[in-house]
């Protein structure tokens, strides 16, 4: 597990993340979905949440091609998209 002694190290591995999924779904590698955890050891200190500010600002930076969402954006989104018809529901 990694350890984020200030919110540069933390902002970095994010944006590195973020990047390389990015870059693979423009590669025609399907889409990606990243999730970050916000455990206040992480980003429970003003220093480390300035990484989270730098790294929210990167990610917007790539417009359509980056949803930030919440947990419940992603399930409402699943509802809609994908749950399986009553008609459906018979065969499950």
């Amino acid at each position: 597990d990694k350890e984020f002694s200030h919110g540069g190290e933390f902002s970095r591995y994010l944006k590195d993340n973020l990047r390389y999924l990015v870059e693979e779904a423009k590669k025609g590698q399907g889409k990606k979905m990243m999730s970050v955890g916000l455990h206040c050891r992480i980003v429970g200190r003003p220093g480390r949440t300035v990484g989270l500010e730098e790294f929210i600002n990167f990610a917007k930076s790539f417009g359509d091609d980056v949803w930030i969402c919440t947990r419940e954006d992603i399930a409402k989104h699943w509802y809609k998209h994908h749950y399986p018809s009553s008609k459906n529901k018979a065969n499950l």
